[in-house]
């Protein structure tokens, strides 16, 4: 069982154990499916692959970072610290001279950043399916 399988099985409630009335509740429908977004927000409509009709957003629940928000975030500069990015690593680099001593450094606190990348026509969607409701996980990139 992969980790999309373990999920739906504890979000339908199949892992719990009997009540004291000694019946299960009925396990809800719940799935992990692909999705493509066919109108963007405000009016967001997806196409499941293998379904021939849309849904429409009065069922649509999108996590927020998939949406336009704010974050309070603060931000740090250590000239020539070497940041991991998974892929590669890079060093962080803002000299504003010749690479010579004394280096930059500087903390920004408590800065309100706002993320404006929402989701756009024919975006790739992983959706979580429960029951008639559809919750938009994330966005799929294929490498």
């Amino acid at each position: 069982m992969n980790g999309f399988q373990k999920l739906a099985q504890v979000l339908s409630g199949a892992n719990q154990t009997q009540g004291a009335g000694g019946a299960n509740p009925p396990p809800k429908d719940v799935r992990i499916e692909l999705a493509t977004v066919i109108k963007p927000p405000p009016d967001l409509k997806i196409l499941i692959d293998g379904m021939t009709e849309p849904i429409g957003k009065e069922f649509i629940t999108v996590l927020e970072h998939l949406t336009r928000h704010t974050r309070i975030v603060t931000i740090t500069h250590q000239e020539k610290a070497e940041r991991d990015l998974g892929d590669m690593k890079k060093e962080d680099f803002l000299d504003t001279d010749d690479l010579a001593a004394p280096f930059t450094s500087f903390k920004h606190n408590y800065l309100l950043l706002q993320f404006e990348d929402v989701l756009k026509l024919n975006d790739k969607v992983h959706v979580l399916s429960v029951d008639s409701a559809y919750y938009i996980l994330d966005r799929v990139k294929r490498p």
